[in-house]
């Protein structure tokens, strides 16, 4: 059994390393990327790409109701083939139908050609990325995300040299988004050879109705959480573009891609340990509370870390950039304290899904989408681009962690857990224990 459980916890670790290696790598070339990129074209187009990419965004809103955490809770119902194809081919209907609902909004916006076009070729870009939803899914769910990461990292470079060759050459902005659908493209030709040879073709199995049925049935409420998340985080880009000036766009979006930075260890640690929560639920409820606090204080404590050391390094990366997008640092310093909240509340959606209570994270967002857009429409009136940095904060601890109170219970449990979080003693899995007054390790036999 020990064996077994070091055997798991070598794969979690390896799976973490492999996507926190990603992130860096991914983080880095966008970096080098964004900073050309911006430079060259300077922060009215370059404000036009990202309006474009947030208006996508919202659009592709429907895929959130083929949810993957929902889909990863299925493996262990039904043929793993068939999930993978049935999810798939339901990512990428909603996706379609995002598109189509793009296209009519492109007949009736009053944009700029170049907007237009940008704008067509992105939902493209999008089909093409949740047609290798459900391959990936299924490598995360067995702690083999390097596969995915291989493909990734090499669409990603393939596509940096040619957007910066693209620059050299002095192209037009629409090659930029030209270039990114080609590099997701090669992406999903490289995690389908690879998943072929490990499984065999996607498409020798059958499309499964009642597996989709399903999975959009538990996914719903999740969806229109998940739909509500993007939407507050997206809409303070379109309001700023709608209120201010694209411009203040693209001085906005360096902030938000400054953000993405501090967002690294999330996505690696969340997905790498959830498929052991998933087991430890069903299993063993005292371990499962017992990790989720330690795993909460390490998120928040990897969070306080970095916010410090970003705060330390990024001036310099600021140096690289034209002085008109000077704003954005000061953005930044704002924006990221709402990340103190994704941190701290990491495993919440994962939770609030296994215990059949997806509606709480649907309440939640609902009312902080709107409480977010109201606060964005009279800050940024006020105070410009820093009220939707501001409103972003304050709808994070609003929808993250404030409402964890309004659910009873279960909610109430959750807000106990993030609030042990903050005690840096538990990354360790040591607690004080008032009753006996001593120390406690937690995970272990007690006073062993």
């Amino acid at each position: 059994m020990v064996g077994h459980d070091r055997s798991n916890i070598k794969k979690i670790f390896s799976n973490i390393v492999w996507m926190l290696f990603d992130k860096v790598f991914v983080i880095i070339l966008n970096l080098i990327i964004t900073i050309r990129i911006a430079n060259y074209y300077g922060s009215l187009e370059y404000g036009t790409y990202q309006y474009a990419v947030s208006i996508v965004a919202i659009f592709e809103l429907l895929v959130t109701f083929v949810d993957g955490r929902v889909v990863k809770k299925k493996y262990s119902v039904y043929n793993p083939k068939d999930i993978v194809l049935s999810a798939t081919v339901a990512r990428a209907f909603f996706s379609l139908i995002a598109f189509l609902m793009g296209f009519f909004y492109i007949i009736f916006n009053s944009e700029t050609t170049e907007y237009n076009i940008i704008f067509i070729i992105l939902l493209f870009n999008a089909i093409v990325i949740n047609l290798r939803f459900g391959m990936q899914n299924r490598y995360e769910y067995l702690l083999k995300s390097r596969k995915t990461i291989v493909a990734n990292n090499a669409a990603l470079t393939i596509g940096g040299v040619l957007q910066l060759i693209a620059i050299s050459l002095k192209l037009e902005l629409f090659i930029i988004a030209i270039i990114t659908l080609l590099s997701s493209a090669i992406c999903l030709v490289i995690t389908f050879v690879q998943y072929t040879v490990d499984f065999g073709l996607i498409f020798n199995t059958y499309f499964n109705w009642n597996i989709v049925k399903a999975l959009i049935k538990e996914s719903l409420p999740l969806a229109i959480a998940a739909s509500c998340a993007i939407v507050y985080s997206r809409c303070d880009s379109v309001m700023v573009g709608s209120m201010l000036s694209k411009n203040e766009v693209g001085i906005y979006a360096i902030a938000v891609k400054l953000v993405n930075i501090v967002d690294i260890a999330i996505a690696p640690i969340r997905d790498s340990v959830y498929p052991k929560m998933i087991e430890l639920y069903f299993n063993d409820r005292k371990q499962y509370e017992i990790r989720y606090i330690q795993i909460t204080s390490i998120f928040t404590w990897i969070y306080i870390i970095g916010v410090l050391i970003s705060f330390v390094i990024l001036p310099f990366a600021f140096k690289a950039l034209k002085p008109e997008y000077a704003q954005a640092f000061p953005i930044y310093q704002v924006y990221v304290l709402g990340m103190f909240f994704s941190y701290n509340g990491g495993l919440r959606a994962g939770h609030y899904t296994l215990i059949g209570k997806g509606k709480f994270l649907m309440y939640a967002q609902m009312s902080s989408v709107l409480f977010n857009i109201v606060l964005n429409y009279f800050l940024i009136k006020q105070i410009g681009v820093f009220g939707a940095a501001i409103s972003t904060v304050v709808t994070q601890a609003m929808a993250v962690f404030v409402s964890n109170i309004f659910f009873g219970f279960a909610g109430w449990e959750v807000f106990r857990w993030q609030i042990k979080g903050l005690n840096p003693a538990r990354v360790f899995g040591v607690e004080i224990n008032k009753k006996e007054n001593h120390l406690e390790l937690k995970g272990g036999k007690a006073n062993e």
